[in-house]
């Protein structure tokens, strides 16, 4: 009988401790997620990230996060973020509530925004699968703006007073390893002024984000389900599934940009207008000067930022100095610049149009040119010769041939560029003085 006892005690003893055992390793697994997140999210040079309040055990944790805004010319920024963590042997679950603070004291969900409350998030980690999913609420929020006077498309437009309903959006992540993913939704977004009522229904958003600063591969795309924009004499257009989506990965060797946009079928007082779509790509960037590029920019973004305020070109100029080496770099690597897809139809205006073709730059040589003594006229000058480009437009509207002094023949416009000459179908036109003319 003592030893079955005996044995009881020690299978006991064992299962405890194993219990135990797991249950500390789930909330140090915890610890060490949120020790990562910081780190990662510490390294940017406009931001200071630290967690306080910490309060560390084996069934229950909590702290807080908190993100400051580092930026001499702007009020201060600070992001709070409480949190409280239940441990469990194979998840732990937390919850808390967030809040941005601007200048002294005043929130942005509560006194610059009059919101129902602040942003939420809850979600869980997986011990076992090392993946943490999360849920962010960001509140809805009714609100009217002055928008200061400006000019657009070269007519001066005074400040007037524009009328911001969001319903709220719902944010779900989830990391895994060095890879996020998300995806989320804003069922209404209501924007209007005196000269339209835009209004966003269901939008969408979806992205994935893996890697870091020396190499990543980033995606992201923006879905309009519907679109109505009401015009104050009752005229309405009407858009439906429209999308945004750009893919960029950076490698050892070069970095990639993909970008697609498509304006769904569109109508106007029920009367069909058409739809387009766009597809485009920049490759053969260099990885080192993309990345040297990427580091200068953190490195001067103050001194930009403000040159970009004061609207003064010569301080711009001046701002931009110290990026010619790494934007000299860019070029040597020939970059290309590819119009994958580019189509565009309307029955209403008799457009059938289809277009493709590329442009390259060769950068062979550019080491040896001397950009601090090179004016703008020489630099332009060599740019336009490095150009070697074609493309090609099916469809073309007569009002677009007529425009380039062209006949309107009915086949394809045919655009060429080389050592500094652009063929317009048949028609040469020199743009660099004493280039000469192409080869058909």
């Amino acid at each position: 009988m003592r030893k079955w006892i005996g044995a009881g005690a020690a299978i006991v003893i064992v299962v405890g401790g194993g219990y135990l055992g797991a249950q500390a390793y789930s909330s140090h697994r915890f610890e060490q997620e949120m020790s990562q997140l910081v780190a990662r999210l510490d390294a940017s040079p406009q931001w200071q990230v630290e967690r306080t309040d910490v309060d560390s055990g084996w069934f229950h944790s909590s702290g807080r996060l908190e993100a400051r805004y580092l930026d001499d010319e702007s009020e201060p920024v600070v992001i709070e973020a409480p949190y409280g963590a239940d441990h469990g042997l194979f998840e732990t679950s937390f919850s808390g509530e967030g809040q941005v603070r601007i200048g002294d004291d005043r929130t942005l969900f509560g006194d610059l925004l009059e919101s129902d409350g602040p942003l939420t998030w809850n979600g869980r980690f997986l011990t076992r699968e090392q993946r943490m999913e999360a849920t962010i609420a960001l509140p809805g929020f009714s609100q009217q703006w002055t928008v200061p006077a400006g000019e657009v498309g070269g007519e001066f437009r005074p400040a007037r007073p524009m009328q911001v309903d969001f319903s709220g959006l719902t944010l779900n992540l989830t990391q895994h390893g060095d890879r996020v993913t998300l995806d989320g939704q804003a069922p209404r977004l209501q924007l209007q002024d005196a000269d339209a009522n835009m209004l966003l229904e269901n939008l969408a958003i979806e992205g994935a984000f893996q890697g870091g600063r020396q190499a990543f591969d980033q995606s992201l795309a923006l879905t309009l389900p519907t679109i109505t924009v009401v015009s104050p004499d009752g005229a309405k257009l009407v858009s439906h599934d429209s999308r945004y989506a750009l893919d960029a990965k950076l490698d050892a060797k070069e970095m990639t940009m993909h970008l697609e946009t498509r304006l769904g079928d569109t109508t106007m007082d029920d009367q069909q207008l058409g739809s387009g779509e766009l597809a485009m790509t920049l490759d053969h960037i260099d990885g080192d000067a993309y990345r040297d590029l990427a580091a200068a920019l953190e490195a001067h973004t103050s001194e930009i930022q403000a040159a970009a305020a004061s609207d003064d070109q010569d301080a711009m100029a001046q701002a931009l100095a110290p990026l010619k080496p790494q934007l000299a770099a860019i070029f040597a690597g020939s970059p290309r610049w590819a119009v994958d897809k580019l189509a565009l139809k309307s029955p209403l205006m008799g457009i059938d149009m289809q277009g493709n073709g590329e442009l390259k730059f060769d950068g062979d040589g550019m080491a040896d040119w001397h950009l601090d003594t090179m004016d703008a006229e020489a630099l332009n000058r060599e740019v336009l010769k490095r150009l070697d480009g074609h493309f090609e437009l099916k469809g073309a509207p007569p009002i677009l041939l007529m425009s380039l002094g062209l006949p309107m023949s009915g086949g394809p416009l045919r655009i060429a560029l080389d050592d500094g000459v652009m063929t317009l179908n048949d028609q040469r036109v020199p743009l660099v003085p004493g280039a000469a003319p192409a080869q058909p």
